[in-house]
C-alpha cells in the first residue's frame, strides 16, 4: 500500500473491530510476510497447511516492528495493548486481505484489466503493460503473483497516479477467479485459452472453461471481454458474457477473430506480426505468443493505442525468465522449464517445428501435473506430438515417461530414438555426449520437475 490510512480503515474495509489500539493510528503497508514489516505496518497472519501466521504476532508485536496487525482468533488483546500495537479481529484473515485490496482499489479507481487462461497469463500481462506504460502509469502483477493472496497485495501498490492495473489471475480450482474478480473488478477482461490445466481438481475442459469464465462475475454489465476466437470451449464463455451482459470482441489468427494479424512470422529470436499494415517485430519465441501479442493488441486498441504506438512499446520488450527462452550456444537450447501443460507443450512443440525445419530437433521432456485420471492419455497424447511436429529424439525422465514414449511410437518415432532415464542427471550426462552444433534442444516439463537443472546442465549455468 503506497500511501497512508487508518487503523479505523482497515477495520472498516474488512467488517473487523477494533479490540485494542487507537483507529485514528496510522498505517503505512500492509504484509503477510513476518520478514519484511514495513514502516507503520498492518500484519494480516494467513493460515496454510504448513505455517499459521498467527505465531508470528507475538515477535512481531514485541519488538515493535508493526504497528497494527488482524487476529481471527483470541489470545492476542492483551499482547497488543502492552506493546501499544493495534488489533484487529476479523473473521477469516485471507478474505480480509481481499476485502481492505478491494476497497483501496475502489478508492483509487484505476481503470483494471483483468487476464486469465491457462496459458499465456504472465507474457500477455507483461506485454499488455509494456504497451499502456509508453503513455500513462500501469501496475502489474510482480512475477506471476496472480492468486488469492497475490493479487490483493498487488493492489494494494495502487497509488494514486496509476491510470491503470493489468492484474494477471490464476486458478486451479472452481471458485477461485470468481473471489479473484469480486477483488478487482476488472472494467476489461482477457481470457487466453482453456486447456488442460487443472484437469486433477477440475475434471473437463468444459469445467475448466466454466472456472475461466468467472472472471467474469466482478465486472459491471456493459464492460467488455477480449477472448481468444480458437479457444476450445468458446460457446461457454460467450455464453456466460451474454448472461451477464458483456460486450464481447475476440483475437485470433482466424479469419472469423475481430482483432486478427495480416500475416504473422516465427522466427528464432522473436516474432513478426503484421496489423492493418503496420509490422510489429517482438522479441519473444513461438506461436504461442503470436495469439499472446494479439490479444495485447487487443486491449491497446480498447484504450486508443494503434499498432505504430504498440510496435514502439515492444521493440525493447524482455520477457520472464524460463518462458521460451531461447539461449544460443552453437546448439540451440529453447528453455521452456517454467512449466507445462499439453496446450503449452503442443504450441512448443509445433513453434520449434515450424522455427527449425531443417535442424536436428531433441525433444527433452518431463511430466506435466495436475492433470488427474486424464494423465496417461495426455502424456501419450503429447508423445504422438513430439513425433508429428518431426523431433528426431526424445529424451524422458518422470513417472509419465513410459506414456510419452508409447504415444511417441505409435506416431512413427523409431524407438531407437526414444530415451528414458532414472534421473534428471543421467539425462543430462547423456544430452553432453550427443549434442551437436546442429541441435535444437526443447526443454520442458511442469514447475515441480525443475527441469531448469537441465538446462543448467547443458548451458553452464544459463537457465
Amino acid at each position: 500500500m503506497e500511501y497512508a490510512t487508518s487503523v479505523g480503515w482497515i477495520a472498516e474495509a474488512c467488517g473487523g473491530t477494533v479490540t485494542a489500539g487507537e483507529p485514528e493510528a496510522i498505517i503505512g503497508s500492509i504484509t503477510t510476510d513476518s520478514r519484511k514489516p514495513g514502516e507503520n505496518s498492518l500484519f494480516v497472519p494467513l493460515v496454510g497447511e504448513r505455517y499459521d501466521g498467527h505465531d508470528f504476532i507475538r515477535p512481531l508485536a514485541e519488538t515493535g516492528s508493526i504497528r497494527s496487525f488482524l487476529a481471527m482468533r483470541d489470545g492476542y488483546t492483551d499482547l497488543a495493548e502492552q506493546n501499544g500495537v493495534a488489533e484487529i479481529r476479523c473473521g477469516d484473515t485471507l478474505k480480509a486481505l481481499g476485502a481492505i485490496a478491494a476497497r483501496h482499489r475502489d478508492e483509487i479507481d484505476p481503470i483494471v484489466i483483468g487476464i486469465t487462461g491457462t496459458n499465456g497469463k504472465t507474457t500477455t500481462k507483461e506485454l499488455a503493460c509494456a504497451i499502456l506504460s509508453s503513455r500513462w502509469s500501469c501496475l502489474k502483477n510482480v512475477k506471476n503473483y496472480n492468486n488469492e493472496i497475490g493479487v490483493p497485495l498487488t493492489l494494494l501498490g495502487l497509488a494514486p497516479s496509476h491510470k491503470y492495473a493489468v492484474i494477471e489471475m490464476g486458478m486451479n480450482h472452481a471458485g477461485e477467479l470468481d473471489r479473484l474478480s469480486q477483488i478487482a473488478k476488472p472494467d476489461l477482461a482477457v481470457i487466453l485459452n482453456a486447456g488442460e490445466g487443472h484437469l486433477e481438481f477440475l475434471g473437463s475442459i468444459e469445467n475448466v472453461a466454466r472456472a475461466k469464465a468467472e472472471v467474469l462475475n466482478g465486472m459491471k454489465p456493459g464492460a467488455k471481454l477480449l477472448v481468444n476466437r480458437e479457444m476450445r470451449c468458446l460457446d461457454i464463455i460467450m455464453q456466460r458474457a451474454l448472461e451477464m451482459d458483456l460486450v464481447v470482441e475476440t483475437f485470433g489468427l482466424s479469419e472469423g477473430a475481430d482483432v486478427r494479424p495480416d500475416a504473422y512470422r516465427l522466427y528464432h529470436d522473436s516474432i513478426a506480426v503484421t496489423f492493418r499494415d503496420t509490422e510489429i517485430i517482438v522479441p519473444v519465441y513461438g506461436l504461442h505468443n503470436v495469439y499472446n501479442v494479439m490479444a495485447a493488441i487487443a486491449v491497446a486498441g480498447e484504450y486508443g493505442l494503434g499498432p505504430a504506438d504498440v510496435r514502439d512499446a515492444l521493440a525493447g520488450f524482455v520477457n520472464v525468465d524460463g518462458r521460451s527462452q531461447v539461449i544460443n550456444r552453437g546448439f540451440v537450447v529453447i528453455n521452456d522449464s517454467y512449466n507445462a501443460n499439453p496446450l503449452s507443450l503442443s504450441y512448443a512443440l509445433r513453434s520449434t517445428g515450424e522455427i527449425y525445419p531443417e535442424r536436428r530437433k531433441i525433444a527433452v521432456l518431463s511430466d506435466m501435473k495436475e492433470l488427474g485420471a486424464a494423465a496417461p492419455a495426455c502424456h501419450a497424447e503429447s508423445g504422438r506430438a513430439v513425433a508429428e511436429n518431426k523431433f528426431d529424439m526424445l529424451l524422458l525422465w518422470g513417472d509419465m515417461s513410459g506414456y510419452y514414449a508409447d504415444g511417441a511410437a505409435r506416431a512413427g518415432l523409431d524407438p531407437d530414438r526414444i530415451r528414458e532415464f532414472g534421473s534428471k542427471e543421467d539425462l543430462s550426462r547423456y544430452l553432453k555426449t550427443i549434442i551437436d552444433d546442429n541441435d535444437v534442444v526443447l526443454i520442458k516439463g511442469s514447475r515441480s520437475m525443475k527441469m531448469e537443472d537441465v538446462v543448467n546442465a547443458l548451458t553452464g549455468g544459463e537457465g
